[in-house]
């Protein structure tokens, strides 16, 4: 039986299966209202095991205020992978994937002066960052804006300092073994709305050998200063992370600000008292978070 999404939206959504490279991947195109000004688009890269409708109060908000929003279900997660597909990822299909739906998104615009935004969290925030810096279309992007990104894991969710030692070992001998992460429910979010809606739709959130090692290691990237050197002065930067994140820790998001070049336009705000899921916090945190974003897209 499905879960009911905590939230009603006022502005249009489409979902869609696309097939692409050996996957079907569902997707969700949200529309600005007929008659209202668009601003731009975004195109949104969701974090580890989630799906659209997580995003469902988060995207209706922007869309209201012009931005059109193309987010799709990655593969290993949502309905792009069911059953023995969870998981099943890596970094190549994840930047080839993204690439194929930038380049898709960017061909079927109707005005040719429309802007294009990258928007990520967690998982994605850190897929985000990289692609700033090794995207096949990073041209295509204006700017960028992350929550709560995947650069350093918080110490309360650190794996087994023995598994993560030995994880290049066992993602060459079984990279799809699936492994239950045992994320506390808590660290995401002090919305008890969208947490209870997360506990009873995704009982577990399971990822591939694979995927973890492959997510780590670009997180790892984002500390390298050679690495970040090479983020695109081109692209403006919004960084958002809560001051109570347990799962991915403010202080490599504060190193990784560091490392980036002077010339690039960025912005990072911690959220005092908020958790890890900031397009899920509770009201009072939200519309702070949610104001942060408007203004970033409205600037550029």
């Amino acid at each position: 039986m499905a879960v009911e999404i905590p939230y009603k939206p006022v502005n249009k959504v489409v979902v869609d299966f696309v097939d692409y490279n050996g996957a079907k991947f569902r997707t969700a195109s949200w529309s600005v209202p007929e008659g209202s000004t668009r601003k731009g688009k975004i195109i949104f890269v969701h974090g580890f095991a989630e799906s659209h409708e997580i995003y469902t109060e988060f995207f209706d908000n922007l869309t209201s205020k012009g931005y059109d929003v193309f987010i799709f279900e990655q593969r290993g997660a949502g309905e792009t992978s069911p059953g023995k597909l969870v998981g099943k990822t890596d970094d190549f299909h994840t930047f080839n994937d993204l690439d194929f739906f930038i380049k898709r998104n960017y061909d079927a615009r109707t005005d040719e002066s429309e802007k294009f935004f990258l928007g990520g969290h967690s998982m994605g925030g850190g897929i985000s960052l990289n692609y700033a810096i090794r995207g096949k279309y990073k041209d295509y992007i204006k700017g960028i804006f992350v929550s709560g990104p995947l650069i350093k894991l918080h110490p309360d969710s650190e794996p087994n300092v023995v598994v993560r030692s030995l994880s290049p070992v066992i993602n060459f001998l079984v990279p799809f073994l699936k492994i239950d992460s045992k994320l506390n429910y808590d660290y995401i979010t002090s919305n008890d709305r969208w947490k209870n809606y997360i506990i009873q739709h995704d009982k577990k959130l399971i990822g591939t050998v694979r995927q973890f090692n492959d997510m780590f290691v670009r997180g790892e990237d984002l500390l390298k200063k050679d690495f970040v050197s090479k983020f695109s002065p081109e692209i403006a930067l919004l960084v958002l992370h809560g001051t109570e994140d347990h799962i991915n820790y403010i202080k490599g998001t504060d190193e990784f600000v560091k490392l980036l070049p002077s010339a690039i336009e960025k912005q990072f705000y911690p959220i005092e008292g908020a958790r890890h899921s900031l397009f899920i916090e509770r009201e009072e945190l939200y519309e702070d978070i949610l104001a942060k974003v408007l203004a970033f897209l409205d600037s550029h």
